[in-house]
């Protein structure tokens, strides 16, 4: 199998595995074991908080100027909490902004404050407590809040929280007390609204995702609701670069709903187990969460299975190898635009005596092509003549037909795996390389003066890409003929259209490839020849 027929093999091969993740992301299958984990659509009794201010009491008035804010601020994110429920009305990322500009705002986590603010803690049986008015006030360390609730009922709950110098992991906990006169039984509800925090490929799953211990599942969620029961590690918000993940206390078993909003916008509600207080009793539940990005030492440190937050599919055993080799080249050069370039030599030494070896298969298998042809029209009406023959010239000039295709084969997986890597790894955000290319997560475009149409700019680099590709099909062995050469020949044209919009950084990588590719070829036609 030539090289160009081996193109249209890996073209399959994406829009599949394309067509796979946006199946699996807007059709996400419940899991298939309802003894351990139910993940179904089903009705849901609890109510999501609302927004206003409700009074507790016909009698008592809330006075919203009494609702004040509190900044914790550390070395990594910018936090605002407000007494209303004690909620993050404001939660910035320090080492991220918006969109690649000095002026530019920082990334806000708290992505969708119409719908509600993260986290509002309340009992299943009083939603409306969610958004209730507390009394906050900090203890000797200034990255240390409890808020006590203003109002008096059953069943109070107090709300402490602890922030850490130099981390996006912080600690909270609810004390949940019986002040009535009789036993309650209840729940504690966790609730977190969101929707993505910065823009980010489209080819990545965005949405509610949690852990279990042993999976990661990704959920793009549509009409009706969706749980899970079971053993949890973490629940939380992703997208592309960045997560808001609850880690509940551990050895516990919770429920969790999922609901969509509007169109880009989800809800998660985290369940805890029932609970029994009788009069003057008090329950203690303790969690963490982790805001921030999705950067595997980072997530590393805080361990709880959140690095699996960073999960490239399929390929994943593979990407994230490359992953620590990208870095550690940047690590000498500085910039990872030629950290990919050097990922790619790399690659490519690797795989140096497989491609050399496909290369001196397909030309073998163009020096017989006359007999071949001669061959099949002898046996154009026996096929099974026409194998044995066939068979016996490959015997003959011991050639196996699909030596070829085999070393392609044993790449796809690299391939997919450092597609899958130069799409999500937010090390690529808002990373230089030289000249017009600012950002290699961003699609390459050259500024000319005026905008193109559905382009904007210039893509300089994609366009040599597909230059690359052409001629890397004009000089590799050919056993088609002219009317399918031809044909062939879109392959470029369909490449460069197929990459005008991904990341810079994926198109340099195609575009070195392609370029080493070139150089091999020309090599190894000169062994051939001179021998």
């Amino acid at each position: 199998m030539e090289q160009r027929a081996l193109l249209a093999v890996i073209i399959s091969i994406l829009i599949i595995m394309g067509f796979h993740y946006w199946f699996a992301s807007h059709y996400a299958p419940p899991t298939k074991n309802p003894q351990k984990v139910t993940l179904q659509k089903t009705a849901s009794k609890a109510t999501p908080a609302r927004e206003v201010l409700k009074e507790p009491a016909k009698k008592t008035a809330i006075d919203l100027s009494r609702v004040k804010d509190f900044t914790v601020e550390n070395e990594v994110f910018r936090a605002i909490l407000t007494e209303a429920g004690a909620r993050f009305k404001s939660f910035e990322l320090k080492g991220y902004r918006k969109y690649l500009s000095k002026d530019a705002p920082l990334i806000q986590l708290i992505s969708a404050p119409k719908e509600g603010l993260p986290i509002e803690i309340y009992l299943a049986s009083r939603p409306e407590t969610a958004v209730y008015p507390y009394r906050g006030s900090r203890s000797s360390s200034e990255l240390s809040l409890t808020f006590e609730p203003l109002f008096k009922s059953p069943l109070e709950l107090v709300k402490s929280f602890t922030f850490l110098e130099k981390s996006y992991l912080f600690h909270f906990m609810v004390k949940i007390r019986n002040e009535g006169q009789k036993t309650a039984k209840d729940r504690l509800l966790l609730r977190m609204v969101a929707s993505p925090f910065s823009d980010g490929t489209r080819y990545v799953s965005k949405g509610p995702a949690y852990y279990d211990g042993k999976k990661v599942e990704q959920l793009k969620l549509k009409k009706g609701l969706r749980e899970y029961a079971g053993p949890l590690s973490w629940v939380g918000y992703e997208d592309v670069y960045f997560l808001m993940a609850i880690l509940p206390e551990e050895n516990l078993n919770y429920r969790v709903t999922f609901r969509r909003l509007s169109k880009e916008t989800d809800e998660i509600i985290l369940w805890t187990p029932e609970f029994t207080l009788g009069p003057g009793e008090e329950k203690v539940f303790k969690f963490s969460a982790y805001f921030g990005p999705k950067k595997m030492e980072v997530l590393k440190e805080v361990g709880r299975g959140l690095p699996q937050a960073l999960h490239f599919g399929f390929f994943d055993p593979v990407a994230k190898p490359l992953l620590w080799c990208l870095k550690f080249f940047n690590r000498y050069v500085g910039n990872y635009g030629l950290a990919i370039v050097l990922l790619t030599v790399l690659i490519r030494i690797l795989f140096w005596p497989l491609n050399h070896y496909s290369y001196k298969s397909m030309k073998k298998m163009q020096e017989i092509q006359p007999l071949i042809k001669r061959l099949r029209e002898k046996y154009k009406d026996d096929p099974q003549a026409l194998n044995r023959e066939l068979m016996q010239v490959y015997r003959t000039y011991k050639i196996n037909p699909f030596s070829g295709c085999l070393p392609m084969l044993i790449q796809i997986p690299v391939f997919f795996a450092l597609y899958k890597v130069l799409l999500q790894a937010i090390e690529l955000r808002h990373a230089p390389f030289f000249g017009w290319i600012k950002d290699l997560s961003a699609p390459d475009r050259l500024p000319i003066g005026f905008d193109i149409p559905y382009l904007g700019g210039l893509p300089v680099l994609t366009i040599l890409m597909g230059l690359s590709m052409y001629i890397q099909q004009k000089l590799s062995p050919s056993s088609l003929d002219p009317t399918q050469a031809r044909i062939m020949l879109i392959m470029p044209i369909f490449f460069t259209v197929l990459f005008v919009n991904f990341p810079s950084g994926l198109v340099l990588y195609w575009l070195v490839n392609n370029l080493l590719s070139i150089a091999q070829q020309v090599t190894t036609n000169k062994i051939l020849q001179a021998r």
